[in-house]
């Protein structure tokens, strides 16, 4: 059973609604270039979801593995960003406290950098960056009230944090079904998707009416137009655009040309997709999604169909890209692997209906990511292996498979 609605599905209409509707009036055109010196990790917390006592579900409250836990003590819903040092105020240790989104009680989901979490009222106040991505009490049936009535996401509540000069890069794993991809296409706002059925999405506290230029969509399947060149490919989004941008042929072009240059093709700019690998034809993808600076970046499995040497290369991109962008990332992928090594924090989902049963942040630390290292000899080292064995006994057991 798919997580989409059973009907046909227009491709260049998905594409074409990633560029011409906006929620956003004011959308940021441009990131500034601050100093990656003044990043810091921040603690996330769930917005505070009000529900009446008869809706509340009791959480899950079993701890992770202690193979999660062992390193550094980390809190499962404490983000720490792995490609900075943590502050000195932020390094206390805190204890373990898994998630079900099917509980808004904020007992069960409010987290704090402190050591005896007893205050949890005090911490909820402390200054919080704004949010960027909201979910509150989310469910999305398909087809209601007919024979194939599908309840694809039940109850999901989640924050991410707008977070100073980088953004959160969160993983979504679980098994087929389970409404990961759904969750993507309610961020962007798809029409085929629809408003959820109960509850809200909302980006930068605005409710999601459609896609907007400030949310780029990388898809599993290459999503170039096959009657235009990796130059006019990478225009594209930027020519759609021409009005609100008020950027003349010049500058789109040398911005296009910037772009493709980044991500690695320079000199293909005339090539069309058929004569571009696999690889190269998703680096073309990448490079139309960011031209358009999104402060929000959501990825479909993305290097689903790469072979691994490949995918470990576009890996190693997409890191280096996201670190320039400074943008919130969300990536669906099933390989665990990739989730450790890329994210932040994992959303490990159930699926039948889909719900978000486990946050767990990472750091560098956890799966010894150091800088100079390629993602080929952190994945092959002993502490990112222990780590990963955690995280796959920790989805095995709420019921995850692949």
């Amino acid at each position: 059973m798919t997580e989409q609605p059973h009907k046909p599905a227009s491709f260049f209409r998905k594409i074409m609604g990633l560029f011409y509707r906006f929620d956003d009036a004011n959308p940021r055109l441009q990131i500034k270039d601050r100093s990656r010196s003044q990043k810091m990790a921040v603690t996330v917390a769930h917005p505070e979801v009000k529900a009446s006592h008869d809706q509340k579900e009791e959480a899950a409250t079993e701890p992770l593995p202690a193979s999660l836990t062992q390193p550094t003590q980390e809190s499962a819903v404490i983000h720490s960003q792995k490609d900075l040092p943590r502050s000195p105020e932020k390094s206390q240790t805190t204890t373990e406290k898994p998630i079900d989104a099917a509980a808004p009680d904020t007992e069960n989901i409010v987290s704090a950098p402190v050591a005896d979490m007893q205050n949890l009222h005090e911490a909820a106040e402390k200054p919080r960056y704004p949010s960027i991505v909201t979910f509150r009490n989310v469910s999305k049936v398909f087809n209601p009230g007919t024979p194939n009535e599908f309840t694809a996401l039940k109850n999901i509540s989640f924050e991410i944090e707008d977070l100073p000069d980088i953004g959160e890069f969160i993983a979504l794993v679980g098994p087929s079904g389970c409404g990961k991809s759904t969750v993507l296409n309610l961020i962007q706002g798809f029409q085929e998707v629809g408003p959820p059925t109960c509850g809200e999405v909302l980006v930068r506290n605005k409710p999601v009416t459609g896609p907007g230029r400030d949310r780029g969509m990388i898809f599993q399947k290459y999503s170039s137009f096959p009657h235009l060149s990796v130059l006019h490919n990478v225009m594209f989004g930027l020519q759609l655009n021409r009005e609100s941008l008020g950027y003349s042929d010049q500058v789109m072009e040398k911005l296009a040309r910037d772009m493709i240059a980044k991500v690695g093709m320079k000199g293909h700019e005339d090539k069309y997709p058929y004569q571009l690998s696999g690889g190269q034809q998703q680096r073309v993808a990448i490079a139309r999604t960011l031209v358009l600076k999104p402060r929000i970046i959501l990825m479909d499995e993305p290097f689903s169909a790469l072979d691994e040497p490949t995918r470990i290369e576009m890996q190693e991109l997409i890191t280096s890209l996201w670190h320039e962008v400074e943008a919130t990332v969300f990536i669906v992928t099933h390989s665990l692997a990739e989730a450790v090594f890329l994210s932040d924090r994992i959303f490990m989902f159930q699926a039948n209906p889909g719900r978000l049963v486990r946050q767990i942040g990472i750091t560098r630390e956890q799966i010894g990511k150091y800088d100079g290292m390629s993602p080929l000899e952190v994945q092959e080292s002993s502490k990112f292996n222990q780590f990963l064995k955690g995280i796959t006994d920790e989805f095995l057991r709420i019921g995850g498979s692949d």
